[in-house]
């Protein structure tokens, strides 16, 4: 039942913040057993396992999670985070790469995939990932904070400065965005 999948996923971040990880993950494996084609409950067990420095457990109900539900953005994503915790970038990226594939919606998941393309080394990539995910949430400052920057870091000073017009027109009056528009047009 949902409800109480629901109840024993809130009773287990309620013991994690208690300080009470061995409560968490068993309401969490409960919240599994009772509805196993429900990401969330995956996702919350492997976060209690990681922030016990057991990335190994976390990694392995999210493998368990996806093969359950393959088409599970948010077990992708969680897949990611957890690979780059272990330094395994290309399957991080993949993970990302599907994630942001299987939930276009999700304006974090485009946004995590350009970052970590870039710091692969891979700019043009990241930066039609983050243009395209700017088509879906023309006002998420997330994207376009990272479209000012790596464009700026490349040298295209141009297009950095049209997304920080776009930014400042969300944020009308900031002084941090004002001096960067400033140092941009001035250059």
């Amino acid at each position: 039942d949902q409800a109480i999948d629901l109840l024993l996923r809130v009773i287990g971040n309620l013991r994690l913040r208690q300080g009470r990880p061995a409560e968490a993950v068993a309401a969490y494996q409960r919240a599994i057993k009772l509805d196993p084609g429900f990401a969330g409950g995956y996702v919350n067990l492997a976060d209690a396992w990681r922030q016990q420095g057991r990335d190994s457990e976390a990694e392995q109900v999210l493998r368990k999670g996806l093969a359950v539900l393959p088409k599970a953005a948010d077990l992708h994503h969680a897949l990611g985070l957890s690979l780059v915790r272990k330094h395994d970038y290309d399957a991080a990226l993949k993970a990302f790469a599907e994630a942001a594939r299987l939930a276009p919606e999700n304006a974090r998941y485009g946004y995590v995939y350009a970052i970590a393309l870039n710091s692969a080394g891979r700019r043009g990539e990241s930066l039609a990932v983050l243009r395209s995910a700017l088509q879906r949430h023309p006002e998420d400052l997330e994207i376009l904070g990272a479209l000012v920057s790596i464009n700026r870091e490349s040298g295209d000073r141009q297009a950095a400065l049209r997304y920080a017009k776009q930014a400042a027109i969300l944020l009308p009056g900031n002084a941090d965005l004002g001096r960067l528009l400033a140092d941009l047009e001035n250059r």
